[in-house]
């Protein structure tokens, strides 16, 4: 679609919350529709049936403004919205269609986009819905990951590792890229030793407590041979009552890193840097602790 100027509207689909708007970031807001926008007959010339009633029990969209200079596509701007979602809680939120609407003088130009690959979400581990505070820090982890999203650097591998762990619906593969993803936000050197001092750089990236940095550390000691017996065709020794509850730990460790950092522009300039700013940085915040 060749426009200078079109307004994105993207339905959120199992997204609960009492109030009506909230501005995630400068123009981008979820909205609360009390009737279905009007998508100038996109919906009913395009969607089935069963399509249009899902959009139609939707109560809060997506809405922004996006114009062909925008440094994000809607598309990167819509996963971006369901990552800060994530990070904040897991929810059965997901966003299946996403409409363009020219505006001015494009007013005749419109498209949709169906999105497949959709956030999945453990059952055991959904939130229903969301408060006010949620959003606020929805929007506080916004900022940076709309950043990471647009230097296309260090950071952004790990972006999309996290995202394509949410959209797996295979615990193997979701495992291994959320495993990725935390490799990629903490790793610095190639020397033997990985477990530990991933361990312990975890530990103290996120704690700042010696008690607190214990639990942290085991944890992650703890879990990240799983990673190892997927990548090694060892899976299958996993009991079958535990890939879930695995994943959903990982998914936690992943979490905490990501809100750390998020939370400090200084800190994702550090992580976005070189190997030898990483180990400099991580000498200094691990020094003096000895992990159990």
């Amino acid at each position: 679609m060749n426009t200078s100027q079109l307004e994105i509207l993207a339905p959120l689909q199992n997204f609960l919350w009492e109030g009506d708007n909230f501005e995630l970031s400068p123009g981008l807001w979820i909205r609360r529709f009390d009737q279905k926008p009007d998508l100038r007959e996109l919906d009913t010339k395009e969607l089935s049936r069963s399509e249009q009633d899902a959009i139609g029990e939707a109560s809060h969209w997506l809405s922004f403004n996006w114009h062909k200079e925008t440094e994000l596509s809607p598309a990167e701007t819509v996963n971006l919205s369901l990552v800060a979602l994530w990070l904040v809680k897991p929810t059965a939120s997901h966003v299946a269609f996403r409409f363009a609407l020219g505006q001015g003088e494009d007013e005749g130009q419109k498209g949709i986009a169906r999105l497949y690959d959709r956030f999945a979400w453990l059952p055991e581990d959904v939130h229903e819905g969301f408060e006010i505070t949620d959003l606020q820090a929805v929007s506080s982890y916004l900022s940076n990951l709309v950043a990471i999203g647009k230097a296309k650097g260090r950071l952004h591998n790990a972006l999309i590792l996290t995202m394509t762990g949410c959209w797996s619906h295979e615990w193997q593969s979701a495992l291994i890229c959320h495993a990725a993803a935390t490799e990629a936000l903490l790793t610095y050197s190639s020397d033997p030793g990985i477990r530990k001092r991933l361990a312990r750089s975890y530990a103290c990236l996120i704690e700042t407590q010696s008690p607190q940095r214990n639990t942290a550390y085991k944890d992650f000691h703890d879990l990240y041979p799983t990673r190892s017996d997927i990548m090694h065709g060892h899976s299958y020794t996993v009991n079958p009552t535990e890939p879930l509850l695995l994943l959903r730990r990982f998914q936690n460790l992943l979490r905490n890193l990501w809100r750390t950092a998020l939370l400090s522009s200084q800190l994702i300039s550090t992580l976005e840097g070189s190997d030898a700013q990483r180990r400099i940085y991580f000498s200094q915040i691990t020094s003096g602790y000895t992990p159990p």
